[in-house]
């Protein structure tokens, strides 16, 4: 047989190896062969110790007899996976059992590895070694993995910490959102704020992609829209005025689709300015049907002299669904979209519904749809409803 070695550089750390045979000589043997490793040794005789001490001294590793009376090595691995407690521990086994059955049954059972006897002192040193690191390793990227999830969640928070903390009431309007992070941040941003003589203004953003990037783009956009120097009542001039704080990605591969809307609570007119977004639904009754504007291309990409601005008056009852692209684009395990007909559907079927059932009713549809599919983009929406009297 062929002797395996371990490279230098992947040196396992001190571990506890526990050792379990019947065999007085075959201990022996073993504790020869391990002598001199590092490794703390402890040793069982029988298949119940085995258990015992596993559960009291939580060894790194297990080299295990299978063929022992009472309890046998098999049920030992079935017994330590079995308990969270002792289910991280790598167990190899050591059998003259050469079937191929046998070591498939040993591995089903969460055997890491199998030696067969007569052992080979080199094999098992090299196996020994090739098993701890790669724990190590393992443990390592957990730590790892685990301090940075705390890092994300950190941030997660944080980002929801500069969205609004409860959507203000004005004049005949009120507010319902929703917002999910396809990771733990994201790139979807919506805002409302009261704005001089009962107006108010609703802006919703998507930055292109997700994770870090889009969330450190979306947060810098709303501190650009918080900083507005004057109120922003023209819907185009304060998209023209974001796209210019952020010259300096002007050609880069970054962009935000943005639509900003001013209400008048009291004409109820609605002025609106769009940069490449999805345009907002109308829900008047059970008829359903995209706002109509003139839109001009995304922000971030260039400069943007001349941007149009709509107007549309809005009725008691009436409301408008602002969403982000995540949304319609969801997709279930079929690769099959969403899409705005779907959207357009519910809003139809749940018209007479309240506007936080309403919402909920949407959300819950989209769910159903994905089967479970976990979301690759982040979804917004943001429901803006006219009171039934108008005033």
């Amino acid at each position: 047989m062929k002797q395996l070695r371990t490279p230098a550089r992947l040196t396992p750390k001190p571990a506890t190896i526990l050792i379990v045979d019947d065999s007085p000589v075959n201990l022996q043997v073993l504790m020869r062969t391990l002598d001199g490793t590092g490794h703390r040794i402890l040793v069982a005789t029988g298949g119940q110790a085995a258990i015992e001490i596993s559960g009291r001294a939580r060894p790194d590793l297990i080299l295990l007899d299978v063929m022992m009376p009472g309890v046998d090595g098999f049920e030992v691995c079935r017994a330590i996976k079995a308990n969270p407690a002792t289910n991280h521990i790598v167990v190899i086994f050591l059998s003259a059992l050469g079937e191929v059955a046998d070591k498939v049954a040993g591995l089903e059972m969460g055997a890491a590895d199998y030696i067969t006897k007569p052992i080979q002192a080199d094999e098992v040193i090299a196996r020994v070694a090739t098993h701890l690191v790669q724990q190590q390793l393992e443990r390592e990227v957990r730590l790892s993995r685990d301090s940075l999830d705390r890092e994300l969640s950190s941030a997660a928070e944080m980002q929801r910490m500069i969205l609004p903390p409860r959507l203000p009431g004005i004049g005949s309007l009120s507010f319902d959102a929703y917002y999910q992070t396809s990771r733990y941040v994201g790139g979807d941003y919506y805002d409302v704020v009261p704005l001089p003589d009962g107006q108010c203004g609703v802006m919703i953003a998507d930055v292109s992609g997700h994770g870090a990037t889009s969330a450190i783009i979306m947060a810098m956009i709303r501190a650009a829209f918080h900083a507005s120097p004057v109120p922003p009542v023209d819907p185009a001039a304060l998209l023209r005025y974001l796209n210019n704080q952020f010259r300096f990605l002007w050609g880069s591969s970054l962009l935000a689709t943005a639509f900003y809307a001013v209400f008048d609570s009291n004409s109820r007119r609605l002025s609106m300015a769009c940069a490449g977004h999805p345009s907002p639904l109308l829900v008047r009754g059970n008829t359903v049907e995209p706002l109509q504007f003139d839109g001009t291309i995304p922000l971030l990409i260039m400069d943007m002299p001349e941007i149009a601005r709509s107007e549309q008056f809005l009725q008691p009852a009436d409301r408008v669904l602002f969403y982000t692209d995540g949304i319609t684009e969801r997709e279930n395990s079929q690769g099959e979209m969403y899409e705005l007909p779907r959207l357009c559907s519910i809003l139809s079927r749940s018209h007479e519904r309240s506007s936080a059932d309403l919402l909920t009713s949407v959300i819950q549809d989209v769910e159903a749809f994905a089967a479970g599919q976990e979301p690759q983009d982040d979804q917004t929406l943001l429901l803006v409803s006219v009171s039934k009297e108008g005033v």
